[in-house]
């Protein structure tokens, strides 16, 4: 009986969350609230999406990766940045950067690619491609991801839809909603189920009690794996089922298979990732914003890891990305942005003001 009991135990330890050993450090602190973040061997970009206070207008900051101060701004699109949200960086050289269309949303969203360079010191960019979704049935689109193919995937988290951007800056759908009408099962929002709840120590109401679908997006291989704060959690599917346009999306969408089930009532894994340097690594890395903590979970068997619950450094994560390992070093840093949304009272209906606490950090990641 006594051996039974310990073999209980044994298993229930493996299936809780567990806590990973970590060090997290303050890479940048900045004024302005920030969002969207990437990098490469020398930058760490960040989008600064001019809302909250001290900002300086829509914009992506450059900053140094060692010292992680601010080099330089992306040279902004003709005509202005909206909402810059989201940011990819595939290779060297290069950045893609999502603008959302401003909050509430002003306009369309428009994915820019920039390629970058570095001259005795001097950082220097230039816009090469605009593609805009003016005149698509986009509500708001919440992240891209770069696929191994070089096509694009932006998520949309009002109807519900993944919609695909090929090669040749061709926007097509990949699974959308049949009319502008119709919401999407198992992409689109949803009614808010965390009404009552606190975070970091203030209550908690989503804006009409609604629920953001299909969300934070990463790849691996040939399936693409995705959050939402309406399905919490992490979902995957193939991306031959994205592609397959022969099908209808209500029939494709049912082959969205579960990775990690809700665990929380108040739950929306953001920031996504998986280690792009060592392929061999199984673990989904996310920020945990509503407990203001990083986790990661794994792919096969959605076990589930605290890796750090430093709440001053991870305050209300909702990006991340890996940046190349350092020269003689193994492993590769994890740089995430926490941009305080809930204490943002227009995402917040239970204050009634704002209540950011700056700096917001920029914060890296690194397993001990």
């Amino acid at each position: 009986m006594r051996f039974m009991l310990g073999v209980l135990a044994a298993l229930l330890l493996l299936l809780a969350p567990q806590a990973a050993s970590a060090k997290v450090k303050t890479l940048a602190e900045r004024d302005a609230l920030i969002h969207g973040i990437a990098g490469d061997d020398d930058y760490v970009f960040v989008t600064e999406p001019g809302i909250g206070v001290a900002t300086d207008g829509p914009r992506v900051v450059v900053l140094d990766r060692k010292s992680g101060r601010e080099k330089a701004v992306l040279p902004a699109p003709p005509n202005g940045f909206k909402l810059p949200f989201a940011l990819r960086s595939p290779r060297e050289g290069k950045l893609v950067v999502l603008d959302a269309g401003g909050f509430p949303p002003q306009g369309p969203p428009v994915v820019y690619d920039y390629t970058y360079s570095d001259r005795k010191g001097r950082f220097s960019a230039k816009l090469t491609r605009t593609v805009d979704f003016a005149g698509l049935p986009l509500a708001f689109a919440e992240d891209l991801e770069v696929l191994p193919n070089g096509e694009y995937v932006v998520s949309e988290s009002v109807l519900g839809g993944l919609w695909l951007i090929g090669r040749d800056g061709q926007i097509r759908p990949g699974l959308v909603p049949p009319d502008q009408g119709t919401p999407l099962p198992g992409l689109a929002g949803c009614p808010f189920l965390g009404s009552g709840q606190t975070v970091g120590g203030l209550p908690f109401a989503a804006p009409g009690s609604f629920a953001p679908g299909a969300g934070s997006l990463a790849v691996r291989g040939d399936e693409l794996y995705l959050s939402s704060t309406c399905a919490g959690g992490v979902q995957k599917l193939k991306l031959s089922t994205l592609r397959d346009s022969s099908r209808p999306a209500i029939e494709r969408v049912a082959e969205i298979v579960t990775v990690a089930k809700r665990q929380y009532e108040l739950e929306s894994l953001k920031g996504i990732t998986f280690d792009p340097y060592d392929a061999r690594d199984p673990w989904i890395y996310a920020g945990d914003p509503f407990r203001l903590q990083l986790i990661r979970i794994h792919s096969r068997t959605g076990k589930r890891e605290v890796l750090s619950k430093d709440a001053k450094r991870l305050h209300f994560t909702v990006a991340t990305a890996f940046l190349p390992p350092a020269k003689r070093k193994r492993q590769a840093p994890l740089v995430t942005a926490s941009d305080q949304e809930y204490r943002f009272s227009v995402l917040n209906t239970g204050i009634t003001s704002d209540q950011f606490q700056p700096p917001f950090i920029v914060a890296e990641y690194t397993p001990r």
